[in-house]
Formats: C-alpha cells, sequence, structure tokens
C-alpha cells in the first residue's frame, strides 16, 4: 500500500503532500486483521489514520465502498466532515454535503454515518459494505459494533477482504467491552462462540508517538479536568467511568500481582493444591437461562488469606445435575460451606422441592445469603482493601480459556473490574454481567473461618496451664 500521497495543486502546479503516515500509522495501514483497533491517547492522529485508511484504499482499488461512523452526528460535522471538505476539493474528487459522502471516479465511495439511535442501527443492517470505521469506539455498545460489523461484506473475487477498523482513546462507556474484544481477547465464549482472538487486534500509541504535537501544551490543557479522563486521555490508562471496584488492581505499580495471580499461592513452601487440609468454602449464585448458575471455589488459609480458585458455569441445566457436578469438582477438597443464593429456596410452580432442597438432596448443603446490591459490594471492598502478609487479604487465580476450563477463574477477573455503580444510588452494585462478583460477594457476606495448619495446631486459652502466683514459685 502506497504510505504517501501527493496531490498536484493546478493553480501553481507545485507538488503537496496531503498526508505522511508517522509508524504507529503505517502499522494500521499495513495490517491485514480483519478487526484492528487504533488505541491511545489523545491527540495521536487516530481520526486521521482511521479517514486516510478508506480514502487511500478507495484509490486503490475501483468501486470499494468505506463507510466510517461516529456515534453522533454532531460529533461527525465537528471532525471528518470539515476536514473532509477541503481534502476532497484538494484530491479532486467530489464530496456532496447533504449526503455525506464521497464519490471518486473510479467508481468507489466514502460514506459518513452515525448511530444515534435503534432507526439509525437498522439503517446498516442490510447494507454491504468493504470498510467499516468506528471512530471513538468507546461510544459504541457491543450490540451496535457487532450488528454493522456485520455488513463488512466482500463481494467474492475482489482483489481485498473486507475490514472493520476503529480508533479511540480508551474511556467511554464502551470503553469495558472495547478492552475485552481488541485488548485483553477474552470474552464470553458461552455466549460468543463464534469469537476468534487471532481476528481482532489493538495499535497502542501515546503523545510520544505523534511529532506534531507538544505534550507539554497538551497537559497544560488537561490540568482543569477530573484525573480519570486526565489518566485516559494523558496515559493511556483505561479508566471505566462509573466503575464500581475502582479499588481492584490486577498489578501494582512495580508490577507485583496483587489482586490477580497468575498460579495457585503456596503454604510454607508446600504448592496449596498439595495441602488436602485448607478449608475451602463455596458460593453459588443461580441462573438458568439467559442467566448462567455460577459456583466459585475460594480457599481460605491458616492466616485469613482467601484465594478464589475456580469457577463454573452452567446454562440451561437442572439443579440436580448442577449439584451433582459441584459434588463432582469439588472430590479431594476440603468443603467447610457452600453460600448460595437465596432465592435457591422459594418454590415455584407445581416442583416439590425448592432448587436449594434439590441441591441438598444430592449431597451440596447450603447457607443461604442475602439479597442486598449495597452490602455485595462493601463486603467485596473490604476485602480487597485488607491487608495480610504485604498482600491483599483476597486474591483470586487467573484462568485462561473462560469458565469451565480447570483451575483459574477468567470470568471473575474479567467481570469484576467493569461492574457498574447503580445509576440511582452509587452505594449498590449496578445490574450487569454480575454472576461471578455476586457469587463472590455471597462469600465475602459470609463468616468463613480460615483453616488450621496441622503442623502448628492452634492452641486454646482454655487448654493452657494457668499461672502460679509469684510468691508461690519455688526458686
Amino acid at each position: 500500500m502506497c504510505l504517501e500521497m501527493s496531490v498536484v495543486i493546478e493553480d501553481n502546479e507545485k507538488e503537496r503532500v496531503m498526508y505522511t503516515p508517522q509508524p504507529h500509522q503505517q502499522m494500521f495501514h499495513l495490517s491485514d486483521l480483519p478487526n484492528l483497533l487504533a488505541l491511545g491517547t489523545r491527540g495521536t492522529g487516530k481520526s486521521l489514520s482511521l479517514r486516510w485508511d478508506a480514502i487511500i484504499r478507495c484509490f486503490m482499488f475501483p468501486g470499494f465502498r468505506a463507510l466510517i461512523l461516529r456515534r453522533q452526528i454532531t460529533d461527525l460535522r465537528k471532525s471528518h466532515l470539515i476536514d473532509m471538505e477541503q481534502e476532497a476539493k484538494a484530491l479532486g474528487v467530489k464530496y456532496r454535503d447533504t449526503l455525506h459522502d464521497v464519490k471518486l471516479p473510479n467508481g468507489s465511495i466514502i460514506q459518513f454515518a452515525h448511530c444515534e439511535d435503534a432507526r439509525a442501527l437498522d439503517d446498516y443492517l442490510s447494507s454491504q459494505w468493504d470498510y467499516i470505521g468506528f471512530d471513538e469506539l468507546s461510544t459504541f455498545t457491543l450490540d451496535q459494533f457487532l450488528k454493522i460489523s456485520a455488513a463488512a461484506r466482500t463481494i467474492k473475487g475482489k482483489p481485498y477482504k473486507a475490514l472493520v477498523r476503529a480508533c479511540s482513546n480508551p474511556l467511554g462507556p464502551g470503553a469495558a467491552w472495547m478492552k475485552e474484544w481488541f485488548v485483553d481477547r477474552e470474552v464470553d465464549y458461552g455466549e460468543f462462540q463464534d469469537y476468534n482472538p487471532d481476528d481482532f487486534g489493538m495499535i497502542f500509541s501515546t503523545l510520544e508517538d505523534n511529532k506534531y504535537v507538544s505534550r507539554k501544551e497538551y497537559e497544560a490543557r488537561l490540568k482543569i479536568l477530573p484525573d480519570h479522563v486526565r489518566r485516559a486521555w494523558l496515559l493511556g490508562e483505561f479508566v471505566l467511568e462509573g466503575v464500581y471496584f475502582s479499588d481492584f488492581r490486577r498489578k501494582t505499580d512495580e508490577g507485583k500481582p496483587w489482586h490477580v495471580v497468575p498460579t495457585l499461592p503456596t503454604w510454607k513452601g508446600e504448592p496449596l493444591q498439595n495441602c488436602a487440609w485448607v478449608s475451602v468454602f463455596r458460593a453459588i449464585d443461580w441462573g438458568y437461562f439467559p442467566d448462567p448458575a455460577v459456583c466459585l471455589w475460594i480457599a481460605v488459609l491458616p492466616n485469613n488469606h482467601a484465594i478464589v480458585f475456580k469457577e463454573h458455569k452452567w446454562l440451561r441445566s437442572l439443579a440436580k445435575d448442577v449439584a451433582l457436578d459441584i459434588k463432582r469438582m469439588s472430590e479431594g477438597l476440603h468443603i467447610i460451606e457452600t453460600y448460595c443464593d437465596p432465592t435457591m429456596y422459594i418454590k415455584t410452580g407445581a416442583n416439590e422441592y425448592s432448587i436449594g432442597e434439590t441441591f441438598e438432596i444430592n449431597g451440596i448443603p447450603l447457607t443461604a445469603s442475602e439479597n442486598d446490591r449495597m452490602m455485595y459490594g462493601y463486603a467485596i471492598h473490604e476485602q480487597l482493601n485488607t491487608i495480610i502478609d504485604e498482600h491483599p487479604q483476597l486474591q483470586i487465580v487467573e484462568g485462561q480459556g473462560g469458565s469451565n476450563s480447570g483451575w483459574g477463574c477468567t470470568d471473575l477477573v474479567r467481570t469484576l473490574p467493569i461492574m457498574q455503580m447503580d445509576r440511582k444510588d452509587p452505594r449498590k452494585l449496578g445490574d450487569g454481567d454480575d454472576h461471578w462478583v455476586v457469587a463472590l460477594a455471597y462469600y465475602c457476606m459470609g463468616r468463613a473461618t480460615p483453616s488450621r495448619d496441622p503442623q502448628n495446631p492452634v492452641q486454646h486459652r482454655w487448654m493452657m496451664p494457668k499461672k502460679q502466683p509469684a510468691d508461690l514459685m519455688v526458686a
């Protein structure tokens, strides 16, 4: 692909270079990934890269159809449409202001559009584009992205494949799903079974990558903004607005694992999986469909350090089958107690037994927790911020491949940092993909007792010999 375009201005017959991509922009243009995100701080030329990526391809391939979207028409008018009118004139192509499109002599077209509401979304469902570009992707919902991206289809025999391109800074209502799909590339495979992480990628850039921007001047303009906005726009941090567990940290600033650990910890040098005496607690949030049933396994060490080391979920599974699965997956573990969703004891329909009673009949005794979304958050916050032996009291073993993959808790690690506050009451945990977090809350609200190390048995006070008065002691 040609990465520098020269345009001859007929007035003075001098060449003027309209666009020269910098290294991070070149990587964006050269990638052949089906879905690619240009992510970075403000002022790195992401929107410019997106627009010129479409322009270059339209000149290269006759009949090429490109769609560039902003969330709102007002944002579109303030960005691409202002620049495109001047660029079209210099390029000698036709820009139609009323239709917000550019038509090239070779039959290619660039359509600029928005997606403010459901009606606007419907306009793209039956269309077909060789190239779809989302500007400020974090302002779109996942549903909008998936439905519109489905319109990226290319006729068989063309010398190119359909592409989806996007650019964004890491701040906005869609930052959480954008991070899952393009950065971490870890999604809920139960819901998105066809997701292929190899089809998604990200190119990150900061102000240092743009030689045309003064960092000093840019920092001065950001001083009046809230701290979380400055961190996102200046440092490129993913700071989710309205996030409930803002105290959750995967790692410390020095890179030390904090709330998330890569493997099961040890106890006095012994691998935890070899310590059959360690107390294990379970926590269940019940669901059938579309909400899943979720179970967590938590080991509590003698120093009260809690390790969430396993998770599992079920969809469309009967209570008896889930109970038997949990019993089977707990073999060899020193199970102490299982906290559960209190609604499991509500009888519905003509069933003789409640879900909770069915569990107990099948070998899973339960302790009903409370449904209190304010207490959910407080209980988890307390364990996230209590320090024991230079570690947070609560740590989660990171898994690979999603729920049901064995050791580790991929979905808990995925959902905990993106949980939102309740819009009406920020003290409460908001609704959402909260099944793993709610199960964790049931555990944190319980009265889990620490394990007893058999090598260091606890000697209760009543077992200790009484001290003799000093005046009765023999010298």
